[in-house]
C-alpha cells in the first residue's frame, strides 16, 4: 500500500511529541464511516470500515498492524455470516459503537447495525420494510473474533429484524447489553445460552453508548437526556433524577449519551452527548443511591446562536485516557462564521482538535490536530482508543474512503498500556 495513500500530508503536531497520521481504508474505497474503533484484548486497535450509504455492501473489520505500519483487513461480516451483500435484503453495512473486548477469552465481540439499502437501491427505511420478506434487514449479527487465533470463533443472529446501536459487556456474568434500532429497546444477550431478553423500551432517539460502573450496572439515556440504569441483580430498568447538561436555551431533547470513558483511578466516568453545543459531564456512580452528575462546561467553539448549527459539525467524540492519566478527546474546530454553510459541512475546512484535560485541575490544552489535508472536513471523530504501547487512535467520518487517525504520544513505549480495557463500544 502506498504511504501517501495511507496517511494525510500534515502531522498536526501542536505540542512536541504528539503526531497524528491518517490511515485510509484504501482497500474499501466506498467506506463512508468508521463508527466503531476499540482496543482488542490483545492490546491492538480494531476498527469498522462501514459502507452504509451505498446499496449492496458489507462492513469489514480492520486492524492496525504496527510492525508493518499499515491496516490489515480481517474479515467481511456478510461472508462470515452468510447474509450476503447481494441477497436483496438490507445489508450488514456497519458496526455502530458495538465492539466489546473480552480479556478472559481473547475474543472481540462485534455486533452489526442497519441502514445500508439492498443492492440496486439508494435508501432503506427499517419501518417501511418491516414486513417485507425479501428486503427487510435480517437482524444484528454478533461475531466473536478470536484475537489469539486470528480467526472468527463463532457468530450468531443476535437481534432479529433490528440493528444494534451500541454494545457493552459484563464479562463476570457473561452478558452483552445492547440497544436496538429502530424500536429502541434495551436487551440482554446471554453468551452461554445465546439467548436474548428484551428488558423494555427506552424512547425514540437511541443512546449512542452504554457504560458500566464497578458493580456492572449499565447506564444509558433516553430521548430527553434522562439517565436510565439497568441493575443486573433486579433485572430492571430505572430512570434516575439526572439529565445530561445542556445550554440554557435548550430543553434537553436529543441529549442522548454519545461517548463515555471511565476514570478508574477516581471512580468516575466522563461523558459527552449527541447534540449541538455538547458539554462535558462527569458522573460518580457510587455517590448516594443514584450517583452524582457534574456539568464541566462547553467543549466546542463559540457560534452564531441565531443560526441552526448541525451537530454533525458542532461535535465532540473520542474520549480516552492517556498514559499520563489525563483525559483526551477530539473537539471540532472550523473557521468562525462558516457555520452558515452547514449543508456542505463535509467540505468545510475543519479539523479535530485533540484536547488534553487534567482531571484534578480542569486545565485543558490542545496538543494535536487531526487533519486529513486536501481541504476536506476532518473534525468528526467517533471513538478513541489506546494501544498496548500507549499511543492513541481516533475513528473518523468524512470524505470517503474514510479511515482512522493514529496519534503518537510522548513516552508511549509500554506493553500493558491498553489495560484496563474499556468494555463498551
Amino acid at each position: 500500500m502506498n504511504a501517501a495513500r495511507r496517511r494525510a500530508r500534515g502531522t498536526g503536531a501542536v505540542v512536541d511529541g504528539y503526531e497524528a497520521r491518517f490511515y485510509e481504508f484504501t482497500e474499501r474505497p466506498n467506506a463512508d464511516s468508521c463508527w466503531s474503533l476499540s482496543t482488542g484484548p490483545d492490546g491492538r486497535i480494531y476498527a469498522a470500515s462501514c459502507i452504509e450509504h451505498l446499496g449492496g455492501q458489507s462492513v469489514s473489520v480492520v486492524r492496525y498492524d504496527e510492525d508493518a505500519d499499515r491496516l490489515e483487513y480481517l474479515f467481511d461480516v456478510d461472508e462470515v455470516t452468510g447474509d450476503l451483500r447481494d441477497s436483496g435484503r438490507a445489508t450488514q453495512c456497519k458496526i455502530h459503537y458495538s465492539f466489546a473486548p473480552s480479556p478472559a477469552t481473547g475474543l472481540l465481540y462485534c455486533a452489526t447495525h442497519l441502514s445500508g439499502p439492498p443492492k440496486g437501491e439508494k435508501r432503506y427505511c427499517a419501518w417501511g420494510a418491516w414486513h417485507d420478506p425479501k428486503r427487510a434487514f435480517r437482524g444484528a449479527m454478533l461475531v466473536a473474533y478470536d484475537t489469539k487465533k486470528n480467526d472468527v470463533a463463532w457468530w450468531e443472529l443476535m437481534i432479529p429484524k433490528e440493528g444494534c446501536r451500541c454494545l457493552a459487556l459484563d464479562e463476570e456474568r457473561g452478558k452483552l447489553y445492547a440497544v436496538t434500532y429502530p424500536r429502541d429497546h434495551f436487551v440482554v444477550f446471554d453468551l452461554a445460552t445465546r439467548t436474548l431478553t428484551d428488558v423494555g423500551r427506552i424512547g425514540s432517539v437511541n443512546t449512542q453508548c452504554i457504560f458500566l460502573d464497578a458493580k456492572k450496572r449499565a447506564y444509558l439515556t433516553d430521548d430527553a437526556g434522562r439517565f436510565v440504569r439497568y441493575d443486573p441483580e433486579t433485572r430492571k430498568l430505572a430512570t434516575l433524577p439526572h439529565r445530561f447538561p445542556h445550554a440554557s436555551y435548550q430543553v434537553g431533547w436529543h441529549g442522548v449519551l454519545y461517548d463515555a470513558v471511565a476514570d478508574d483511578e477516581r471512580g468516575c466516568v466522563y461523558l459527552v452527548p449527541w447534540m449541538p453545543r455538547p458539554r462535558l459531564a462527569r458522573f460518580w456512580p457510587d455517590e448516594g443511591d443514584d450517583g452524582r452528575l457534574e456539568d464541566l462546561g462547553e467543549l466546542t467553539q463559540p457560534i452564531d446562536l441565531t443560526l441552526a448549527v448541525s451537530m454533525s459539525l458542532d461535535h465532540v467524540g473520542g474520549l480516552v485516557f492517556g498514559i499520563d492519566g489525563r483525559l483526551y478527546y477530539a473537539a471540532s474546530r472550523w473557521p468562525l462564521g462558516s457555520e452558515r454553510e452547514i449543508p456542505s459541512w463535509r467540505r468545510l475546512d475543519t479539523y479535530g482538535a485533540v484536547m488534553r484535560r487534567d482531571p484534578d485541575t480542569g486545565e485543558t490544552e490542545e496538543v494535536c490536530r487531526l487533519d486529513r489535508g486536501e481541504g476536506w472536513s476532518s473534525h468528526y471523530v467517533t471513538r478513541g482508543a489506546r494501544d498496548a504501547a500507549g499511543n492513541l487512535y481516533f475513528g473518523h467520518v468524512g470524505k470517503f474512503p474514510v479511515g482512522l487517525f493514529r496519534m503518537t504520544v510522548p513516552g508511549a513505549n509500554r506493553t500493558d498500556a491498553h489495560l484496563p480495557l474499556r468494555m463498551w463500544g
